[in-house]
This record gives structure tokens, C-alpha cells and sequence, in this order.
């Protein structure tokens, strides 16, 4: 608005939002909730039926005061916005226990109307065998995230055809069997906070194309996961506990965190490019240290490696056993030793005998010691 001194008087200049592009405007409400979005109906004319063409659907149920209401009020924007227009995206955020028949609807709409992502996050268990393990020839990209570990139960009975997949993330689920080997162009998965049914010793995970495999949190001590993915280039695997991991031979970068865990792998790496080890903060033991060096041969074949200083000082504080261990890497290129998380990044022990053991088959490799970014730009 402009105010005119002279004539006293306002001067309302034209809505300058409304005259934006249908598109544009729905790239700024994706932000928002369906219920706000949907109350932008009674601005004006130009934004009576714009929430009809969204492409992007967020539903939250924290913004009714019963699942009821929320299921009602989801179920009415389905089915009445433009059938013309497809879902890109749809987010369902459920505070609640939703029940068969509203999870079922949701299933299906997602079946028949081409959404292309899915994300659900719940805070309650579902239905026995949830329906939105359902089949879709359009959705590429799906995420589950459970807050309560084991609400959602996936066994090999539960129907998994996502031919168009490439993308999936679980979080806080319980495998039970084989579900992904019809998912034949995932390249991404990622499984968090992950629990392997107790009646299940070994578990397969079938994936034709997969590329990247983030594992964290993983909960199956006494299980044993064998990755047949011929395609598996990157593997990472955060705190997870493990009994045995039968990688694929080709994996081309390894990342990991986590205690020392030498039988964790058998000698399945051959072509490994880049390997960055982690260990959570602990005391320094000769078997902790044992368990290092024995991990670190089963890395041989790396070219760059990675490792933060308290491995290299859990293994330096035992030199003795360094000495009766041959070097485990012949074709390294680059060791770096990052300090970044190091109580006193300048002062990380690291002795002859542990840079011997590292360096002494790749005696051309460089040795980096990585330093925080703060610290660096505090220097220079």
C-alpha cells in the first residue's frame, strides 16, 4: 500500500502474489500443510481451486484434534482435487493409530494416480500387514519412518513390485525376509534403527541394480546379512551390530563407524578404492586394538584411506602387536589421519610402529593429517 499525503487517501496496488504463475505458486505452498493450503481458497477468486491442482501434498494430522477429523479431511482433498493434475510428492504425517480402512484408501490412491514419492511418518503400529506395501509402476522414491521400532512389520509375504523405484528409505522397521528383489531398478536404499526378526538367522538382501547401501543403527547380533547386489558400489554402516556381512566383491567405497569388528567382514573385498574407519571414543585395550589391526587386513586391496585418530592411537598404544602383523595395504595411494573430532587435534599419538604397519608395503603413499575447518581458518 501507498499512502497519498496529498489527497489522503489509499492506494491499494494490485495483488502482485496472485498474479504469479500457477506453477510458481505451487513450488510456495509445497511448504505448507494441505489445511493451510487448502484455506487459501477464500482469499479471491484466483485462489479458489488453485489447491486442486497441487502436485505436492503435505498432511499432517497434529493439525486436527482426531485421526477422525484428519482422515476425513485427507479423504475429501483426494478425491476432489483435479485428477488431471498428477502427485508428484505426498507426505503423510500420522500422530495416532490409523486404522485399516483410512491406510487402505491411501494405498490405493497411491496405486492408481501415479505418485511418483511417498513419505509416511508415524508415531503409532499399523494395521497388520500395512496395504501401502502395495504394487505401483510409478512411485520412485518412498520413505517410512517409524518412531515406535517394530510399528511397521515387513515380511516376504508382504507384496513388494515397485518396478520404477530407485529411492527407498526405512526407518524403524522389522525385516523378516526378502522384500526387495522386485524392486528391480532401486539404486539407493537405506536402512535405519533396523531390527531383523528374531525366527530369521540369515537375511537377504536382493537387489539387481543397487549402487549405495547406507545401513545405521542396525540391531541383529546374532544375524547374518548377505548383500547380493552384483552392482554395489558404495556401502556405509553406522553403528550397527552385525554377526557376519557378506558384501559383494566390487564395493568400490567402504564407510565405517562403530567398534571394532573383525569378523564382521570375510575376505570379499577386492576392489576397493576409498575406506574411511571410524571408532566411537573408548578406552584403549590390546583386544580393541587386536580387533583393528585384523579389520584393517581385511580392507587390504583400498587405495585411499581414511581414519580418524583414535584408531590410529588405539593400535599405536600396542606396538608389541604391530610388530608380529604384517602392513595390510599394497596398492595405497593417500592415508589420512582425521583429527577433526580429536579432543586436541594437535596432539594425536601416533608411533613409528603404527606408521610403519600403515605405510611400509605402499612406501610412495602420502600421509595427510586432516585438522578441523575452524581451527584451519583460525591459521590462514
Amino acid at each position: 500500500m501507498e499512502f497519498d499525503h496529498n489527497n489522503v487517501r489509499w492506494v491499494v496496488e494490485q495483488d502482485r502474489l496472485s498474479r504469479l504463475p500457477d506453477e510458481l505458486l505451487h513450488k510456495i505452498l509445497s511448504c505448507f500443510d494441505m489445511k493451510f493450503v487448502v484455506e487459501t481458497c477464500l482469499l479471491s477468486s484466483r485462489w479458489k481451486l488453485l489447491w486442486t491442482s497441487m502436485p505436492f501434498l503435505n498432511f499432517s494430522s497434529s493439525h486436527f484434534g482426531s485421526l477422525l477429523r484428519f482422515a476425513e479431511f485427507m479423504t475429501h482433498v483426494l478425491f476432489h482435487r483435479d485428477h488431471q493434475r498428477e502427485v508428484s510428492l505426498l507426505k503423510l504425517h500420522f500422530q495416532g493409530a490409523a486404522n485399516d480402512f483410512f491406510v487402505r484408501k491411501i494405498a490405493d490412491y497411491v496405486s492408481s494416480h501415479n505418485v511418483q514419492q511417498l513419505t509416511i511418518w508415524l508415531t503409532h503400529h499399523l494395521p497388520n500387514n500395512p496395504p501401502f506395501m502395495f504394487t505401483s509402476k510409478s512411485l520412485k522414491h518412498f520413505t517410512l519412518t517409524s518412531i515406535v521400532i517394530g510399528a511397521c512389520n515387513i515380511t516376504p509375504k508382504t507384496h513388494w513390485d515397485f518396478p520404477a523405484l530407485t529411492t527407498l528409505h526405512l526407518s524403524g522397521i522389522v525385516l523378516s525376509g526378502d522384500v526387495f528383489s522386485k524392486c528391480v531398478n532401486l539404486k539407493h536404499l537405506t536402512l535405519e534403527s533396523f531390527v531383523i526378526n528374531a525366527d530369521v538367522e540369515e537375511f537377504d538382501i536382493i537387489t539387481p541394480q543397487l549402487s549405495n547401501l547406507m545401513l545405521i543403527g542396525g540391531k541383529c547380533s546374532s544375524k547374518v546379512i548377505n548383500l547380493i547386489a552384483p552392482q554395489l558400489e558404495n556401502l556405509t554402516i553406522y553403528h550397527c551390530i552385525i554377526k557376519l556381512l557378506n558384501a559383494p566383491a566390487g564395493v568400490s567405497s567402504l564407510c565405517y563407524m562403530g567398534f571394532p569388528h573383525p569378523q564382521l567382514f570375510k575376505d570379499c573385498f577386492t576392489s576397493l578404492n576409498e575406506v574411511s574407519i571410524c571408532w566411537l571414543k573408548m578406552p584403549y585395550k590390546k583386544e580393541d586394538a587386536l580387533k583393528t589391526i585384523h579389520m584393517l587386513q581385511k580392507l587390504h586391496s583400498a587405495r585411499y584411506v581414511t581414519l580418524d585418530a583414535y584408531t590410529v592411537e588405539c593400535i599405536s598404544s600396542f606396538p608389541d602387536l604391530l610388530l608380529h602383523n604384517s602392513s595390510p595395504f599394497t596398492n595405497l595411494i593417500c592415508l589420512t589421519i582425521d583429527s577433526s573430532m580429536h579432543v586436541d587435534p594437535y596432539k594425536v599419538k601416533m608411533s613409528i610402529e603404527a606408521r610403519n604397519f600403515l605405510l611400509e608395503n605402499s612406501p610412495n603413499a602420502t600421509l595427510v593429517m586432516k585438522l578441523p575447518k575452524e581451527i584451519l581458518s583460525q591459521r590462514y
